[in-house]
């Protein structure tokens, strides 16, 4: 290795001293005389003046280190190197115009200071990452991609499945634009309103009508004493089994005994007597069609409020379910969903923290109130942008109730074999279950679109769920004619579910003003669908007295997107003399009933507009 600081002379008589004949280099003491002159060329070339390195190399290095560890001296050599000069990381745009240094102090520096001008500073850009930090930033997105594609596996331990899906930010998050809302929180939905031709105000109009009407029984008290004629408590039992109840399932089998021995007591405040008072509230209500009875079961119930919010039981849950279902009675969904809430929170506290304990028919009574609730709140704010719960979150882990020996009131004077066992309530939880939930999932995409595969699965969905209607609850799909009061609303609750997924296509055809083969064929079975809910839901509206709301919502909504459709060229074709005979019906409903909410009269004044624009009223 070349030692660059080695001085001549000395190199010389080094290698001189190295290349002489052996006799004459080792004379007298040869290995004394050899030792001594390889200690003179030595210390020669430690002692050149060279300056500060090799003096610095004298005091930090021997003569084995500099032959035998060559490292350790470039490391000496590296050490010693004058320091590169420093520029300052921040300069003022004044300095660096001068290209001088600048002290870079602040607010002024020195030279701006002096010179009594403005001193600005650039920002100094951030320093690009290293590639270490970059392949870890990889590696926790790519973490992070795994954990969010992990799904809790039902386990036996709900509160631990419901912690899990508690950290899951997307648990059921329904996608506010997407177009895939018909007949469905189409109100909420800014998208479809435009397409529909309606302001993107029209939902909080209609919540802002509703609040202006609450409010009737604040401050009433029941009185002390309530006298119970016993053939109006029978008669108010059979509307309420035969009207609402069939659609929520909430009560055990017993329940018609505890009923008459409730009523045939002193009914002082508690959790059993509002149960009972409100059972009777709402079967007056549904056997006078809605109107307010001048009956205070109502009243006398609201007295024992302060017991039951208090009370976490299944039987609290039930009497916030029972206020819930008076208003919708009234037709006051806002009302109405204020309680629902309470009613779900309960029920999904009781649910997570296992309070249900382990005897069987009180585990079977709380899926009855869960699912009850969870299809109550459905009902109430699939229509309106208001709160909701987070009550869909345990629907995979709360089982389907049974569909058999549910309660039902049972004259003394019915024939046997004259009822059936089976809840319609029941049924329509398994069309939730099973159809709306795979629905859900397509409106959380962000697609505007609808595949085929999409339509191919909820329709099978949808005709699995018919398949399974049991024979005194089956009616013909092809039928237009209006059945039974409780087969036609599952009627109507299959052609809207129809309806529902056939919309997109309508949805794209009217935003791009052209079709496909396909999406004709799609848009052919939603106007088919318009055409044989019509006349049901008409007389649904008539009947079913908990669902009278949100039934006219969807006579409007599909009414108004079926009349926008027809604005379309290519779809012209396929409004017929029977199609706009329809479309004239919908706007028939029974004005007595609708003058009762005034959100319904106003949606019933659009919608007259719009037959009206048409001429078709």
């Amino acid at each position: 290795m070349t030692i660059p600081i080695l001085k001549t002379s000395a190199l010389n008589c080094f290698l001189r001293e190295k290349h002489k004949p052996k006799s004459s280099r080792f004379c007298g003491d040869s290995s004394d005389i050899a030792e001594q002159r390889r200690s003179s060329a030595i210390a020669g070339i430690v002692r050149s003046p060279r300056g500060p390195r090799a003096e610095a190399l004298s005091s930090s290095a021997t003569s084995h280190d500099l032959f035998q560890s060559p490292f350790n001296f470039k490391s000496i050599m590296e050490d010693h190197r004058p320091n590169k000069r420093k520029r300052s990381a921040l300069a003022c745009d004044a300095c660096r115009a001068r290209r001088t240094k600048c002290d870079s102090q602040k607010p002024s520096c020195r030279y701006c200071r002096t010179h009594e001008i403005d001193c600005i500073y650039q920002e100094v850009p951030a320093e690009p990452p290293s590639r270490i930090e970059e392949e870890l930033d990889a590696v926790k997105q790519r973490l992070d991609h795994i954990v969010s594609l992990i799904q809790p596996a039902p386990g036996l331990c709900m509160g631990a499945c419901v912690a899990d899906r508690q950290n899951n930010s997307d648990a059921i998050v329904v996608e506010n634009n997407s177009p895939f809302d018909l007949s469905s929180k189409l109100l909420g939905n800014s998208s479809t309103l435009h397409v529909l031709g309606l302001d993107a105000d029209f939902s909080q109009a209609l919540i802002r009508r509703e609040r202006a009407n609450g409010g009737e029984f604040q401050g009433l008290v029941g009185p002390r004493m309530l006298i119970v004629p016993q053939a109006q408590a029978i008669a108010a039992l059979a509307a309420f089994s035969a009207r609402v109840h069939i659609w929520y399932p909430i009560f055990p089998s017993d329940f018609t005994q505890e009923y008459f021995r409730v009523l045939s007591g002193n009914l002082s405040p508690s959790s059993s007597s509002c149960l009972v008072l409100l059972v009777a509230a709402v079967g007056n209500l549904a056997q006078d069609g809605g109107q307010c009875s001048d009956a205070p079961y109502f009243e006398t119930a609201l007295a024992s409020l302060p017991i039951i919010i208090s009370e976490c039981s299944v039987r609290s849950v039930q009497c916030f379910m029972l206020i819930s279902l008076y208003y919708c009675c009234s037709m006051r969904p806002c009302q109405a969903q204020e309680y629902c809430l309470i009613a779900s929170s309960k029920i999904q506290n009781i649910v997570t923290s296992e309070l249900e304990g382990s005897d069987v028919d009180t585990i079977e009574l709380t899926r009855r109130t869960y699912w009850g609730a969870l299809l109550l709140e459905n009902e109430i704010t699939c229509q309106l942008d208001v709160a909701k719960s987070s009550i869909w979150r345990l629907d995979e882990h709360v089982p389907l109730p049974s569909c058999h020996h549910v309660w039902k009131y049972i004259p003394d004077d019915t024939p046997p074999g004259a009822t059936s066992d089976i809840s319609n309530g029941a049924i329509s939880i398994d069309l939730d279950k099973g159809n709306s939930g795979s629905f859900f999932l397509s409106r959380n995409s962000n697609a505007t679109h609808a595949t085929p595969v999409q339509y191919r699965e909820l329709e099978r969905q949808l005709e699995e769920w018919y398949s399974y209607l049991p024979e005194i609850n089956r009616f013909d799909r092809g039928d237009a004619s209006v059945p039974l009061e409780q087969t036609n609303f599952l009627r109507v609750q299959y052609y809207c579910c129809k309806l529902s997924i056939y919309w997109p296509a309508i949805f794209q055809v009217v935003q791009d003003g052209k079709a496909t083969p396909l999406l004709l064929d799609h848009c052919q079975i939603f106007f088919d669908s318009y055409l044989q809910v019509t006349p049901s839901i008409l007389a649904a509206f008539h009947d079913c007295v908990a669902h009278r709301w949100t039934l006219f919502i969807t006579i409007f909504t599909n009414t108004v997107a079926v009349m926008s459709a027809a604005n379309t060229a290519c779809l012209e074709e396929f409004f017929s003399d029977q199609l706009y005979q329809s479309l004239s019906v919908s706007g028939h409903a029974d004005p007595t009933i609708l003058q009762r909410s005034p959100s319904l009269m106003m949606l019933q004044g659009v919608l007259e507009e719009r037959l009206l624009k048409a001429g078709l009223w």
